[in-house]
This record gives structure tokens, sequence and C-alpha cells, in this order.
């Protein structure tokens, strides 16, 4: 059921157009969501949704890179754009009154860019300055080498950003390709939240998409069954061990997803939750310990990340494995399970305050479900979670068969 205040429109040619009304705010924000990311590209295109959501920022053929920032930041709003390995997000933050600025610059944005081979050759620079500032930070290396060694040789395996090589490579051809073949009508979401008409925002796109190409829906690429390699250990000149223990699991349409979030709010939501009491509280062998879950259309992963002495990383490996075999054999205390209930509908609720959030909330629902998930429905999903439920999941999850092992190790001197 949609609430009265969230409306959805499919235009002629295939674009969905979501809008929640919120009476209480004098803002909106709103999100053009292409259904095209990093697991979109070909063996040799790696890094290239990430580097054409930069390169349209460089400059369209009615504005300079300077003017898209100053028609937003001159009226007080924020642009700002993010590539996932299923999708690339345009979007602005406004006043309710600029809306129609807002749809217009994004439009100019993702149709016209100017895409020069002068200004492709200097983002192609910082872009491997970020790949560098990756490179040299463990914490962040650690979750590309495992998610590459997760989904090896395949695109959704492979960094967002790309690599040196990967990203020095492209051309402003391949870039125009890309477009061509992404960004049309099928794959495309527009999200509003906020002080929103939503009459008003659907004329807006109508008027301004003419120039979008049209194209059928998206198709997420299937992902090899390839064998993963169960422990890869890299050698780095660092000072501290880090880890990522986990495994391939179900994708975004699945219904157990949302026991996934109870179960990660067990595990690492917070200072009470069973990582950081049982490993970092109780021993004092970690800094940084958490669980983590990713999502896409059909696959999806899981994890534990944990950094530490190269001394103790056998022992840090041992406890998180202990709390997996601990949650997989008996059930969660009923207390434990309604705290983190309340934790998690709570951070839902507190994050829907976020005008933000609730944009962001809608392009995802509509992109993965299908359909519009409102948070009165989400917070009835939650509360019908039971504990049988949660020890169902962990028996699955917590599989050590199914695990891998990645890990940076500090070079011996």
């Amino acid at each position: 059921m949609i609430s009265e205040n969230i409306q959805r429109t499919i235009l002629p040619n295939g674009i969905r157009i979501l809008s929640e009304y919120v009476d209480s705010v004098y803002s909106v924000s709103l999100g053009f969501w292409i259904q095209a990311g990093s697991q979109d590209e070909e063996d040799n295109e790696n890094g290239i949704a990430h580097l054409l959501e930069h390169m349209v920022f460089k400059g369209t053929h009615k504005r300079s890179a300077f003017a898209i920032a100053h028609e937003i930041e001159s009226l007080g709003g924020i642009i700002n754009a993010f590539t996932s390995r299923n999708v690339t997000c345009f979007n602005v933050q406004l006043l309710h009154e600029n809306l129609a600025k807002g749809v217009e610059v994004l439009f100019d944005l993702i149709l016209h860019g100017r895409l020069d081979p002068h200004e492709l050759e200097k983002e192609k620079r910082v872009i491997c300055e970020e790949i560098r500032e990756i490179e040299d930070s463990p914490h962040d290396l650690i979750h590309d080498l495992f998610i590459q060694q997760l989904f090896p040789n395949q695109a959704i395996g492979r960094p967002i950003q790309g690599t040196v090589e990967s990203v020095n490579a492209l051309q402003v051809s391949d870039l125009k390709r890309f477009l061509k073949r992404h960004y049309t009508t099928g794959r495309f979401v527009v999200s509003a939240a906020g002080r929103v008409n939503h009459e008003q925002l659907v004329k807006l796109v109508e008027k301004y998409c003419q120039d979008m190409g049209n194209g059928t829906d998206y198709q997420e690429k299937d992902s090899c069954n390839t064998q993963s390699e169960t422990q890869k250990i890299y050698p780095k000149p660092i000072m501290q061990s880090q880890v990522i223990l986990g495994r391939r699991i179900f994708g975004q349409g699945d219904s157990r997803r949302f026991q996934l979030g109870l179960l990660n709010m067990i595990l690492s939501g917070g200072m009470t939750s069973r990582l950081f009491h049982n490993i970092r509280e109780r021993y004092g062998y970690v800094y940084e310990v958490y669980s983590f879950s990713d999502l896409f259309l059909k696959d999806g992963l899981f994890g534990v990340y944990a950094g530490s002495d190269k001394n103790r990383l056998e022992m840090v490996i041992d406890k998180i494995y202990n709390e997996m075999t601990v949650l997989h054999h008996k059930p969660i205390p009923v207390r434990e399970y309604k705290k983190a209930k309340q934790q998690v509908k709570g951070g839902l609720v507190l994050a829907m305050e976020n005008m933000n959030a609730r944009m962001s909330n809608l392009a995802k629902t509509e992109i993965y479900e299908k359909q519009i998930i409102t948070i009165a429905e989400l917070l009835e999903i939650i509360d019908k979670i039971s504990v049988e439920d949660l020890q169902e999941l962990a028996r699955y999850l917590f599989d050590r068969n199914a695990f891998i092992e990645t890990i940076i190790q500090p070079i011996e001197p």
C-alpha cells in the first residue's frame, strides 16, 4: 500500500517518477538514478561508470563546470553524485521553490555533457589520485580486495573506481558509447522527497527528457559461480593487520534482507553489540570490528572486518568465528532480540527525518523491489520477524565452509 503522500508515475517512454510530499519542511531532495554502475562494464571498461559521473560535472554545452555548481549553490543548494555497482545517482537538495532549476540542471548534466578530451585527461589524473589514496588506506583497500576475491574475474568484483591502468586507457569515444548504451529511459528513475508537487515534477521531467534515448528495462548481469580462493594474504608496508571474513549471499530481492539487518545489529550495532563487547571490550584485541552486508539485484555479500596487531590476528579470527558459531547454535535471548529491533526501527525513523534519505529510499525500493515500501510497512515487517527467523538465517549465514578470508599483513621488517 502506498501512502497518500507518495505518488508514482510511469511515462510512456518508461521513465519512472516518484515523489513523497512532506509538509513539515521547505526543501526538496531530488535524485536522478541511472541503473548503470560498475557491474555493467565490459572487461575493458573498468572504472568507466565512475569516470562518466565525474566527467559530466566538467561542463555541458551550455554551462561550464563552475556554472553547474554556481547555479545550485547560489540558491543555497547542494549538488552531488555517486556511483555504485548497480546505479549512478545525481542529486540536488534545494529550497522547494527552486525545484524547476534542479530538474533542468540535472538533465543538462546527464544529457548534454561536453566530454572534452582535455578535461578527460585532467579528470583521469584526479581519479588516479583517488585510486592511490584508497591503495594507501588499508581499511578501504581490504574491502576492494575482499569483493575481488569473492567475485573473481567479473565486473561485480572489480573496483568501482577502476585501476590506474584501466582508467588511463579510457577515451571520450568509450564514454559516449557507455552513455548511449546505459543512460536510457528504461533505466531511469526520478525520485524526490520534501515539499514537492508531484504533477509539477512530472511536467518538468516530460519537458526536459526529450533528448534521452529510449531503452529497455535494466537487466543485471548474472555473476559467475567462479570458485573463490579460500584465503588470500597481501603483504603491505603497514603497522596493523586487516582482515575480512565473509561470503556470498542472496540479493536485494530476498525477503531475508530484513532479518539480515537485525542480525547485523546484534553483531555490531553499537557498544553493546556482540563483536564490540566480546572482542574489543573483553579482550582489547582490536580498535575496530564490525559486520556488514552489501546486496545487489541478484547477489550479495556478508562480511566481518577487524584490524589488529599481526601477533593477535589469529586470535581475533578465532573470536569472530566463535561469535558466528554461538549465533548459529544458540537462539538469541529475547531481551537482546527486542533491543535490536528497537535499534533498527529507531534508526529507520530517525533517518526518515532526512529528505535525502527519504528520496533514496523511494528510488531504491523502486529499483530493487519494483514497488514502494513505506516506512510504516517497513516497521511492520521488522515487527513480524521472530527469534526463529533469525536463528534460521544464522544457520544459513554462518556456514564456515562458505567463508573466505582476505588479509592484509604488515611486511616483516
